[in-house]
């Protein structure tokens, strides 16, 4: 198959690198013409794109070109403006859909459903609240109005893999609080894996979710990774005395996701994910 990688950063170029491995043409863009030249040293075909570009430009005809689109642009918490993004996108879709592109899978995020508590499945109503998740949740209805059963989205908790791990950001930091809210994190391998197989098995039409199965708190598992990781661990500041060991906040259960694809995650304990590219 001709699968263009629209954003072949640290999920991307993994992910591209698989698909090459497995057969497919890959088609990759990067923002900048010295990061393309990396990726064709890697050998894969790329591009220079960046959002706001003229998408009927001559040197993206080869990405318009292919079957399937993967959406996999991250979107920055601090994103000036909702409104510029998904503009930018839906003419990227819109060229998509007049040329060749049959269908599109969009890496979204579990943030579309903001901090609500309890347990959070594919059918639980979504409320995004930060500038990025009204971006991602609007993405995903713009890719799903164009491409109606031809697109599955897929929102990833909390992205863990190589050296990006959120206990460096919390490491040494003095009483952090909702040290009993649970942690929703998923390894880089178990992502790939599961785009991997949307694409082999021809799931689409879906919303699909992708978490490791345990859920430590904050406080337990941020603790124990900073001492794994040689960090100074952050402090948490005392819960109320009326449920010092009740955990809070939203639990993303993916299992539904998980039988679908008939995946089995390499990483599901955030506890198995240390050390691992």
């Amino acid at each position: 198959m001709d699968i263009a990688v629209v954003g072949a950063g640290w999920l991307g170029l993994p992910l591209a690198q698989v698909l090459l491995q497995k057969g497919h043409n890959i088609v990759t863009t990067a923002r900048s013409p010295q990061k393309c030249e990396q990726l064709k040293a890697l050998g894969l075909e790329a591009h220079p794109f960046t959002l706001g570009q003229d998408v009927s430009a001559t040197n993206l005809s080869a990405l318009f070109n292919c079957e399937l689109l993967i959406l996999n642009i991250p979107v920055g918490r601090n994103h000036p403006s909702p409104h510029s993004f998904t503009t930018h996108i839906s003419k990227v879709l819109e060229q998509a859909k007049c040329q060749n592109i049959q269908r599109v899978l969009f890496v979204s995020t579990t943030s579309v459903y903001a901090q609500s508590s309890g347990v959070v499945t594919e059918d639980s109503q979504t409320l995004a609240q930060t500038t990025s998740a009204q971006i991602n949740l609007a993405t995903e209805h713009l890719v799903q109005g164009l491409f109606p059963e031809q697109n599955t989205v897929i929102r990833l908790a909390g992205l863990i893999g190589g050296d990006r791990h959120p206990a460096h950001f919390l490491a040494g930091r003095q009483l952090l609080a909702n040290g009993n809210q649970v942690v929703n994190l998923v390894h880089r391998q178990d992502v790939i894996c599961a785009i991997t197989t949307i694409i082999q098995e021809h799931i689409w039409g879906q919303v699909l979710h992708l978490c490791a199965t345990e859920h430590p708190t904050r406080k337990e598992y941020y603790t124990w990774a900073a001492k794994k990781l040689g960090l100074v661990a952050p402090s948490f500041a005392p819960q109320p005395e009326k449920d010092p060991n009740q955990t809070t906040g939203k639990s993303i259960d993916a299992s539904y996701s998980l039988n679908l694809l008939k995946l089995n995650l390499t990483f599901a304990s955030p506890y198995h994910m240390l050390g691992h590219e």
